[in-house]
């Protein structure tokens, strides 16, 4: 998928999860995190949501930026903190996305045949 993020794309995803328009601490990681999470996406529900447009974006239905977003939260805040050391500062962190965000992508999630044998 040749999906480019627009920076509507990403003032819509930092909304959704809280983050003022004018704060741009991790716009790059939302450029270069959202094609990726919108391809695992693509794969879970083997749906293309029409596909890319010729200006790169991708018309997706609002549940699908909601776990794009939460997504993109958890891995980059610590709601994700699986455990901490004091000692000698040690963390550790979930980065799988939690099976409720999945609920989202289900009434789009299409069906795959497999022909067999």
């Amino acid at each position: 998928m040749d999906y480019k993020p627009t920076a509507a794309d990403i003032i819509e995803i930092k909304t959704i999860n809280g983050i003022a328009e004018d704060v741009d601490k991790h716009d790059k990681y939302y450029q270069t995190m959202l094609p990726m999470l919108l391809e695992s996406v693509v794969g879970h529900t083997n749906n293309n949501f029409g596909g890319v447009q010729p200006d790169g974006s991708v018309n997706l239905p609002g549940p699908v930026k909601i776990y794009l977003a939460k997504a993109l939260e958890r891995s980059t805040m610590t709601t994700g903190l699986k455990s901490r050391s004091m000692g000698s500062v040690s963390y550790s962190y979930d980065t799988s996305v939690p099976k409720e965000l999945e609920g989202f992508l289900l009434p789009y999630k299409k069906v795959r045949f497999c022909a067999s044998r």
